[in-house]
């Protein structure tokens, strides 16, 4: 037999379903898109796990916020937000996120956070530059933390 005749075998078996009469069109375009190749992508795609989303704690009541605040930064830098930014920087957790770290920070201090930035330092520790919402609260923390 030669290849054509084998071809020509092949497509006659596929035109014909089990119970012997021919396959619809629909049919022949499913087994067309099933046959094509598919990307690398297309093969892993099945494979990939979604991200599981975690609850992010919100209630003051649950966090402890010295596991998440390890302590405040004091350098020059730091002195000077306090006195003209009012704001605090704090080595925080590595995993906490902003919502965590400005929860902790309002639950240890009392006191309403206006925003929280974050920075990952070249010594690999996550500095947090909180601001505070009134007028000089950072330099009253600051105070009682026995820092000035």
């Amino acid at each position: 037999m030669t290849n054509e005749e084998k071809v020509s075998e092949k497509k006659k078996e596929f035109q014909k379903n089990e119970k012997g009469e021919k396959a619809s069109a629909t049919a022949k375009k499913e087994h067309a898109s099933s046959t094509a190749k598919k990307s690398a992508f297309e093969k892993l795609k099945g494979l990939v796990k979604k991200k599981e989303i975690k609850p992010v704690q919100l209630a003051a009541t649950d966090i402890e916020p010295f596991k998440i605040l390890k302590f405040v930064l004091m350098t020059e830098k730091a002195v000077s937000l306090i006195e003209l930014q009012n704001k605090l920087i704090f080595i925080v957790d590595k995993k906490a996120e902003k919502k965590e770290i400005r929860a902790a920070a309002e639950s240890a201090f009392q006191t309403p956070v206006s925003h929280v930035n974050t920075i990952i330092d070249q010594k690999g520790r996550k500095k947090a530059i909180i601001k505070f919402s009134q007028e000089g609260q950072a330099g009253e923390i600051a105070i009682r933390l026995g820092i000035i």
